[in-house]
């Protein structure tokens, strides 16, 4: 027989070992029999566990194909910090992740119609405040002082100023529709008053399924709701703008009621300001103090809007939060919440800061938190200090909340529920765009104690998608929403206790994506990239030398019980200390996943199932026949590894047995360390 070249180039191809074929996570997978497209969760496996209602099918996509996630990561990065200039269009983009957006501006500017008719108007200020009382059916006072005030205001602020209060006629609109068969006759405070109870703990929270809670669920039209706020914060920000280029020696002070609360627009002198039903403040500078200002304060105070051009402010609760620390004050565990600073219930509330260093101080429900609602804060430039205590700084339950810092060197201190944390049809999100800032979620003061170590907090912090897990009570599981945390640029450093930094639990989907700086990211259990039960946490670091360490358990890309864990560092020299189930760690047929993309890095973990490993560890039940996978890649830099962990080494592939006694068939673990240039658009 003759052999060609050709065809003994054939002939040789088909005895090349898995190790020469693909990029590296085929080759590593190879080595347990797997490929890509069935290293992955069967849908069939899945619904043998019951399951949550309301899931989202944007979950489901990262859920499902695991190999999206590291695309998927580096374009809502990216996307996220070019729209941190246009919050509107993270409105949008929210909306569209929970399934419930439209894009409103795909044909047109929807609010074009209200711009030409505001510049067809001799007086247009006294016209949209004349707006806003047939709207409420109110007819307009006459002889009031307030008429003959609107006057004095130069007209290059009433017309940006007319032009909001036209947009929130119309937002009213939208609102009211989406709550139009959600309200039973006369129960719309009750509702409110059941969503600003204190922060519930333990068992306690069990008690928010109730029937008024069930029927709101049920009826409430979040496509209304979020198209009103998209338009709404889209000529916020045009008018805040707008306003920030005037010159600063304009002097006026006009304070109109209306039936949905003052508009208030004042010039640059200092001013401290007490909490009201304020429907809009205009604050062109000075140092002002804001007392329980920026949120919904009824459910007929559906609307609020407070832009401050400059100056160092303040942004406080109550004036007892001036002189101490959320942490120190002593009654915030039973507190009702006061909504403020980006606080929206059943509606719309957003601040905007425009310059200067500022303090925001506050409980819950606060520093852009929505609670069927949308809530924003946006700070344009300083070095801001944020403190809240729970559901803030980016927080969401059946609804939007927004925190956007665009510079400074920032601090974020939280206790739980904040800094990118997505509830139940919740997308919370927070986006700094450059500096070198601290995240801390308090694990010292223990006021959340955790089922997995009360020696901890339960964070659910920092990249936080989380559901409500009912099998083992009533039964009425809700999977849980989206929590995101972006971080442009800056040597940032991230702390928590348990749950955090990109985590998921019950359908939820978590993600923390930092852009660049030599970060610290240091927590618990379920952190830096984890998830438990039927969830998504992605931990992205895009650049500079970081150092992770977890203490207790599940992190760096963990996945337990049919969850799914990723950590991504795409660039930099990095060290990790670990802790059992991690660095691409899968248990109790959860999908860990770690990828480490260039530099010289080092690990430092003792034998455990870790560096790709996985374990069933429920013999004689459906699970074995699932997958469970761990899975570790490095591919660039001269790389170290324990020393009594001798198969991990530079340029080497390896695999691991199943952790169960004795190992089950579909338990797979493996590991590659080998320089090959690899990108996440690559997978």
């Amino acid at each position: 027989m003759r052999f060609t070249i050709p065809s003994l180039l054939c002939i040789f191809c088909l005895f090349l070992p898995a190790w020469s074929q693909g990029n590296a996570f085929d080759r590593a997978l190879a080595q347990v029999g797997l490929t890509r497209d069935a290293a992955r969760f069967n849908p069939i496996d899945l619904q043998l566990y019951g399951g949550g209602e309301f899931r989202l099918p944007f979950f489901d996509s990262v859920h499902l194909d695991p190999w999206r996630v590291p695309f998927t990561a580096g374009v809502l990065r990216t996307s996220s910090l070019q729209d941190a200039a246009k919050v509107a269009n993270l409105i949008s983009t929210a909306s569209l992740r929970l399934s419930e957006g439209t894009r409103r501006t795909l044909i047109s500017d929807p609010t074009d119609p209200i711009s030409r008719r505001v510049e067809g108007l001799a007086q247009p200020l006294r016209r949209a405040v004349e707006a806003v009382y047939r709207a409420a059916n109110q007819p307009l006072p006459s002889g009031a002082l307030w008429l003959k005030e609107i006057d004095s205001v130069p007209i290059e602020v009433q017309k940006p100023v007319a032009l909001l209060l036209l947009t929130m006629v119309e937002a009213r609109r939208w609102r009211d529709l989406a709550f139009r068969e959600a309200f039973e006759a006369g129960n719309a405070e009750a509702v409110y008053d059941m969503l600003c109870q204190p922060p519930a703990t333990g068992d306690d929270m069990q008690s928010i399924f109730n029937a008024t809670y069930w029927r709101l669920m049920r009826a409430v039209n979040l496509k209304a709701l979020f198209a009103g706020a998209h338009d709404l914060m889209l000529v916020t920000e045009r008018v805040a703008a707008e306003l920030a280029k005037l010159p600063e020696r304009n002097r006026f002070r006009v304070d109109i009621p209306t039936p949905w609360g003052i508009v208030a627009l004042h010039d640059s002198r200092p001013d401290t300001w007490s909490r009201n039903g304020y429907l809009l403040i205009v604050d062109t500078g000075g140092n002002d103090t804001y007392l329980g200002l920026g949120g919904n304060t009824s459910a007929e105070h559906c609307i609020t809007v407070l832009i401050d051009l400059r100056g160092d402010d303040r942004y406080l609760q109550e004036a007892s939060l001036a002189s101490q620390a959320v942490r120190d004050f002593s009654d915030r565990r039973r507190r009702k919440a006061v909504p403020c600073i980006g606080g929206a219930v059943l509606g719309y509330a957003f601040v905007v800061d425009l310059e200067g260093s500022d303090q925001y101080r506050a409980l819950s429900l606060t520093q852009g938190a929505g609670a069927y609602g949308v809530g924003a804060l946006i700070d344009g430039a300083g070095n801001d200090h944020y403190e809240c205590y729970t559901s803030g700084q980016g927080s969401a339950d059946w609804g939007i909340g927004l925190l956007v810092d665009r510079g400074g060197d920032d601090s974020y201190h939280c206790f739980s529920l904040a800094q990118g944390y997505g509830g139940t049809k919740g997308y919370g999100q927070l986006v700094d765009v450059s500096g070198n800032d601290i995240y801390l979620a308090e694990d010292t003061v223990l006021d959340f104690p955790s089922p997995q170590t009360d020696q901890h907090n339960v964070s659910m912090a920092q990249g936080a998608g989380n559901g409500r897990r009912a099998d083992y009570t009533d039964g009425h599981s809700l999977a849980g929403g989206i929590g995101v945390l972006v971080d442009g640029a800056g040597n940032d450093r991230y702390t928590c206790g348990v749950f955090g930094q990109g985590v998921g639990y019950w359908y939820g989907l978590g993600m923390l994506l930092d852009g660049g700086g030599n970060d610290e990211y240091e927590g618990v259990w379920y952190v830096q990239g984890a998830s438990a039960h039927f969830a998504v946490g992605v931990l992205e670091d895009a650049g500079g030398d970081d150092r992770y360490v977890a203490t207790m358990n599940m992190a760096q890309g963990a996945g337990h019980d049919f969850s799914l864990g990723w950590l991504i560092d795409l660039a930099g020299n990095d060290g990790y200390r670990a802790p059992n189930l991690s660095l691409g760690g899968g248990n109790a047929n959860g999908i860990g996943i770690f990828w480490d993309a260039a530099g010289d890095d080092r690990y430092e973990v003792a034998p455990s199932i870790t560096l790709g490993r996985s374990s069933i560890g429920a013999p004689g039940t459906l699970r074995e026949r699932a997958l469970c996978l761990g899975l570790f890649c490095d591919t660039g830099g001269n790389d170290s590894y324990p020393d009594a962990l001798s198969f991990a080494r530079d340029n080497r592939l390896w695999t691991q047995p199943g952790a169960s006694q004795p190992p089950m068939k579909r338990e797979s673990g493996a590991g590659i360390d080998c320089e090959e240039p690899l990108k996440s658009e690559d997978l």
